[in-house]
């Protein structure tokens, strides 16, 4: 393994004033875990992370002088990425470029553009590893390329070669984490009022296949999950009282679930924990999430999406509403918090919205976050309706714009009642202490001027 020089850029969501700052930071989890992995082959790596540095972006390339400058992300990300991209190369076309990350995965060729050298679509990290490594030799070996997992790459004509891609082991991840870049700026790491906020990942993919949802089809479709000791040591080791599993449904297997909790009380960890899950899973199993309760679960982060069984077929969810109903009602019986996610649907009428709202006040929801549908990129929804789509511009794709022609009435007739929506329910919440004075009015212009 040839050491070489690599900026890692923890690419920002939006470069409008109104962000989500101070309201949902995650940590860069996945940067975090090639930071380590590349470091241990011997690399000389550094985080460049635009919403918590003042240094702009030529004084890191200028000071650090990268040999490989590395960025990823999701859908509303891509013109960032590719941004970064092109400053890089109009700074020194000598530096490699390489792009990677969830939205990669399926979508790469949307990310094929001149001043592009390498796309990673595997979750694999030891594939920038070699990539990087290559950079150091003379002359780069096409065979040595078409031997990485699902890599992109120009071939001698200018043509992109696409390496098959194969499912990825979360296992093969290093045990301990280098998470330095978190504790730097911990204060930071928040979702609404946790705070601070340290993320872990049990699994990839999704065992579920909502039509809508493009993380059920991450690598390659491939649900595969941590052991389960390895898991609760790495939680165990994270310096954080509150702990968000990023799983995009933590609460698939009652056996497994049930060997976690175990796990957690045999090493004696007390943290607090903020998960995702589907209701069905809620509902078969409330024991276990009565366990789950015991051990520090405060929040289920729930994809209830709607309040009328029509729609809820149209995705495919697989419940009903009064699924949903009794969901809420045990989670409250067991002084559960819930976070619940509503989908608003471009078929609403004017009726959908007032339902909404009611069915949310009645429920006495605490936190409930409204998302425009959209389609993403790969989805079967999104190869069914990129016909209609509104635009095409990546940056709009971050669920609070209208992406399709609503079909009952204007897109501005849409974009108000939907806004009045989300003041409605932030009102409402307001009851519950549940956002707090400083955040209160960023949130509000959030989704009023579209960030």
């Amino acid at each position: 393994m040839n050491p070489t020089r690599i900026l890692l850029i923890h690419t920002e969501e939006t470069r409008t004033h109104f962000r989500s700052i101070g309201i949902v930071e995650n940590e860069p989890l996945d940067t975090e875990i090639l930071y380590t992995v590349l470091t241990q082959d011997g690399h000389t790596v550094r985080i460049y992370d635009p919403d918590r540095e003042q240094t702009g972006y030529e004084q890191v390339l200028s000071a650090f002088a990268p040999r490989l400058v590395y960025a990823d992300g999701v859908v509303k990300q891509v013109p960032y990425m590719l941004d970064y991209m092109k400053r890089t190369k109009a700074y020194s076309p000598r530096i490699t470029t390489v792009l990677g990350g969830i939205f990669a995965e399926h979508n790469y060729a949307y990310l094929y553009a001149d001043t592009v050298d390498y796309i990673c679509r595997s979750y694999d990290p030891a594939v920038l590893s070699a990539v990087a490594s290559l950079q150091t030799e003379p002359e780069i070996q096409t065979d040595r390329l078409e031997a990485l997992n699902g890599l992109c790459f120009r071939k001698g004509d200018g043509s992109w070669a696409e390496n098959t891609i194969t499912p990825y082991d979360i296992n093969c991840l290093p045990r301990h984490i280098d998470r330095s870049h978190f504790y730097r700026y911990q204060s930071r790491f928040r979702l609404l009022r946790h705070n601070p906020l340290a993320c872990v990942r049990f699994a990839y993919s999704c065992s579920h296949k909502c039509t809508f949802c493009y993380r059920t089809m991450m690598n390659c479709g491939r649900y595969i999950h941590k052991d389960i000791q390895r898991f609760a040591e790495e939680i165990q080791a994270v310096r954080s009282d509150t702990i968000y599993i990023v799983d995009d449904n933590f609460l698939v297997d009652p056996a497994v679930i049930s060997e976690f909790i175990a796990w957690i009380r045999r090493l004696g960890i007390r943290k607090n924990y903020i998960c995702y899950g589907r209701c069905d899973f809620i509902l078969n199993n409330k024991e276990l999430i009565r366990e789950l309760t015991q051990i520090g679960f405060r929040y289920f982060i729930v994809g209830f999406e709607a309040v009328r069984d029509n729609y809820l077929e149209k995705y495919d969810k697989k419940i009903a509403v009064e699924d949903s109903l009794s969901c809420i009602r045990f989670l409250k019986s067991i002084h559960a918090g819930l976070y619940a996610m509503m989908i608003i649907d471009t078929d609403f009428t004017a009726g959908d919205f007032t339902s909404m709202y009611r069915w949310v006040k009645e429920q006495e929801l605490e936190y409930v976050i409204p998302s425009i549908i959209t389609p993403l990129p790969g989805t079967p929804m999104y190869d069914r309706c990129q016909k209609d789509l509104l635009t095409r511009d990546w940056r709009k794709w971050d669920y609070t714009h209208v992406l399709l022609p609503p079909a009952h009435m204007s897109v501005p007739a849409f974009y108000l009642r939907y806004h009045i929506l989300v003041l409605r329910l932030f009102f409402l919440a307001r009851r519950y202490g549940s956002y707090d004075f400083i955040n209160a009015p960023k949130l509000i212009a959030r989704f009023l001027l579209g960030r």
